[in-house]
């Protein structure tokens, strides 16, 4: 998590580094009331929890797309 910016926003670089299907981003665990429960999914990374997200649903909600690695 980043914690010098503080709206919502994608982890491009852990999302890069792993790989990750193009239709998900990753975005911090406090962001996770924004989206429908039975539409993100829990994801651990360095011992933090971050939730995979359709791209859709981030963009629909104003998501920035950052090159966080962590």
């Amino acid at each position: 998590m980043n914690d010098k910016f503080n709206s919502l926003h994608s982890h491009s670089g852990i999302e890069r580094e792993l790989k990750f299907p193009k239709h998900l981003v990753l975005v911090d665990e406090k962001y996770k009331s924004l989206f429908l429960q039975d539409t993100i999914t829990p994801f651990k990374h360095n011992g933090r929890v971050y939730y995979k997200v359709p791209v859709l649903s981030f963009v629909r909600k104003g998501g920035v797309f950052k090159n966080f690695s962590e």
